[in-house]
């Protein structure tokens, strides 16, 4: 089934089939919403939908007749609706399963072929919009008409959009409608809305009065991504400020050693931002604020014994290795610059194709005062990758080398954009598998002569002279090396 879905299922829809990503529906939805700010445009609309137990209300007969309508083989067909039809289920009560019985419609969560049936369920939705719209009759969202451009969706998250008439608008919710009624997917009325831009207050109370979706307000949340019709603002990026700080709060500080922070700040607090930095273009205070946490945490106060800048330092050059979040921000942004560049079938360059660079190439375009702020980050990336290269094309060529399955490297491209330092031999000494990673993490410091030595604490207003041999300064090189006392120790370890 999954090979058959790149083919089957309409490009809209961007989950679970192969070559599709998440945020391609995000970088669509944000492009098309810059235009509900401006004054004396043409009137506009998106229905942002959500379906109400989307999983669990699925007709079985209608997955049955979808399957044998798309083609698949009859006896195919029975499998799959022998796996799903003879599922049962019974109640926990307080931790005891009671009772046994069958269900009736719906798809099992967690089984790894729900999602992809769901997806052909789906497709019924899509076909039926488009069978709807391909008439003269119809207005399209503007700068949707090229493409026809009616929905885009993932899984059960939906964006519908028309221009901003009511009779356009009636057209999408009576297919919602039918759809629900043939399929059991119905609305979830408390988490849909809908959003209007550039009407009279008439016309939008009269629509708003017509239709059962309350009226959104920007920015909206998508995919877990806030979109908005204007440039998002700082406050606006609370969310993941939030949840970077939740995570930090939820450990004890004094209970980590110094590596064991740094893997946290590597594989959990990196990963959590790692999605908004691969989705948009984060403003320079938050990227701040991001690393200010993160040093916080490291640190466990507001003194650091090492700067920042020498922290994000690849190992081999002196550092820990975690990420510059301003460099890794554009890294992950070259992603939708590779895509631009070679995914001509995805529906979102297709649509970047038609709109903004009509026939030229991704590496030509000069963007405009009135583009998308993503749009502009992009060619700005793009700019800073062939800065390092004699030419465009000698650019183009090393990308094509850094990428797997269509996928570009991200960690390859943030090596190209930070700036080289040099390599100190002795790192590959201090950072091997088989060392425990608090003594690499001290033999780390030392080397970067910020060990809470005595000579580094003069400004305590201590007596500087090491407590083991009272022969001199307490230093890095007399700690490890000069001193008898800590000599015998060293010589002493098998």
């Amino acid at each position: 089934m999954i090979p058959c879905l790149p083919k089957l299922i309409d490009p809209s829809q961007g989950a679970f089939v192969d070559g599709r990503l998440m945020l391609d529906n995000v970088f669509l939805a944000q492009e098309l919403l810059k235009g509900y700010s401006r004054k004396h445009m043409s009137p506009r609309s998106l229905i942002k939908v959500d379906l109400r137990k989307a999983y669990d209300t699925i007709f079985w007969s209608f997955l049955e007749k979808i399957l044998m309508a798309i083609g698949f083989p009859e006896r195919f067909v029975k499998w799959i609706m022998e796996c799903v039809s003879t599922s049962s289920f019974s109640i926990s009560i307080n931790g005891i399963l009671h009772g046994n019985f069958k269900g009736k419609r719906g798809l099992r969560q967690g089984d790894p072929m729900s999602p992809l049936l769901f997806v052909i369920c789906l497709e019924y939705l899509s076909r039926l919009l488009h069978n709807r719209t391909n008439t003269t009759a119809f207005k399209f969202h503007p700068k949707c008409g090229k493409l026809k451009i009616t929905h885009v969706a993932y899984a059960d998250d939906l964006m519908l959009f028309s221009k901003g008439d009511f009779p356009f608008i009636k057209v999408l919710i009576d297919a919602l409608d039918e759809f629900g009624n043939v399929s059991g997917l119905k609305l979830n009325f408390d988490k849909s809305s809908i959003f209007l831009g550039e009407l009279t207050d008439y016309e939008l109370n009269y629509i708003l009065h017509m239709i059962d979706f309350k009226e959104g307000s920007f920015p909206v949340r998508y995919l877990g991504i806030p979109l908005a019709h204007l440039k998002i603002s700082v406050a606006q990026y609370a969310p993941l400020l939030d949840s970077i700080t939740n995570y930090i709060t939820a450990w004890n500080t004094r209970t980590l050693s110094y590596a064991g922070r740094v893997e946290l700040i590597k594989s959990v607090i990196q990963g959590v931002h790692s999605f908004w930095l691969q989705a948009l273009p984060i403003p320079k205070a938050v990227l701040d604020r991001i690393t200010y946490i993160c040093r916080i945490f490291l640190w466990g106060c507001k003194c650091a014994r090492v700067a920042w800048a020498d922290v994000c330092l690849p190992l081999e050059e002196g550092g820990l290795g975690i990420h510059d979040t301003h460099i890794w921000n554009s890294a992950l942004l070259a992603k939708p610059l590779w895509d631009i560049h070679t995914k001509k079938d995805n529906l979102w360059v297709r649509w970047i194709h038609g709109v903004y660079l009509n026939g030229r190439g991704v590496w030509e375009f000069t963007p405009h005062k009135r583009d998308s702020q993503l749009i502009k980050k992009i060619v700005l990336i793009r700019d800073q990758i062939v800065s390092h290269f004699d030419n465009t094309q000698a650019a183009i060529d090393y990308l094509d080398t850094i990428h797997t399955n269509g996928k570009l490297s991200s960690a390859k491209v943030y090596n190209l954009l930070k700036i080289k330092g040099e390599t100190h031999i002795c790192m590959s000494f201090i950072w091997k598998n088989y060392i425990p990673p608090k003594f690499s993490f001290t033999a780390w410091l030392a080397f970067r002569n910020r060990l809470a030595t005595f000579d580094n604490l003069h400004r305590l207003d201590v007596v500087n002279i090491c407590p083991f041999c009272k022969g001199g300064p307490e230093t890095v090189p007399r700690l490890f090396f000069a001193c008898p006392f800590a000599g015998n120790i060293m010589f002493g370890i098998k």
